[in-house]
């Protein structure tokens, strides 16, 4: 197999990573649960650890291409870790650990049971503006992975 044969296998199993994640999450939104804002923040970071994948293709060596097109886990696994770690940014945002202009800010819904399916029924205070906030920080934390994981540091060494 050459690098172009390798880069077609890769790029077919990536849309079709990224079509089954687009379908998952469209059922759970459809037909699942009243919360809809943490599956949408997962699916989101997917769509971010996607496009790190598909871009960090261009610096890989040809046997580091052919080796990856043999491997689903290479190509599962960063959209999912991003769809991980955006769910955590989620949280921190929730918690008011991480806070500013540039990051959402969420209150209660007053009606929610105060015990920890709370978390799930949470509001953005600014409405639209803090939900474009947090899809834009979904998906950074899926494309630049490295940047999430260093604003998580960032809060445990406070």
């Amino acid at each position: 197999m050459n690098r172009q044969q390798a880069l077609a296998v890769i790029w077919k199993r990536l849309l079709i990573v990224l079509l089954g994640m687009l379908v998952i999450i469209t059922l759970i939104i459809l037909f699942g649960p009243t919360f809809k804002v943490g599956p949408l923040v997962f699916l989101i970071g997917n769509v971010g650890g996607y496009v790190s994948a598909q871009r960090s293709l261009a610096s890989l060596t040809d046997n580091e291409v052919i080796g990856l097109a043999s491997s689903w886990h290479g190509l599962i696994v960063p959209p999912l870790v991003g769809g991980i770690l955006s769910l955590v940014l989620y949280v921190l945002f929730i918690s008011k650990l991480i806070g500013g202009d540039v990051f959402p800010s969420f209150e209660s819904d007053a009606n929610a049971r105060q015990d920890f399916s709370a978390l799930i029924y949470q509001h953005a205070k600014g409405g639209l503006e803090d939900y474009a906030k947090l899809c834009f920080w979904a998906f950074v934390a899926g494309f630049n992975q490295n940047y999430a994981v260093d604003l998580i540091n960032a809060v445990r060494n406070k």
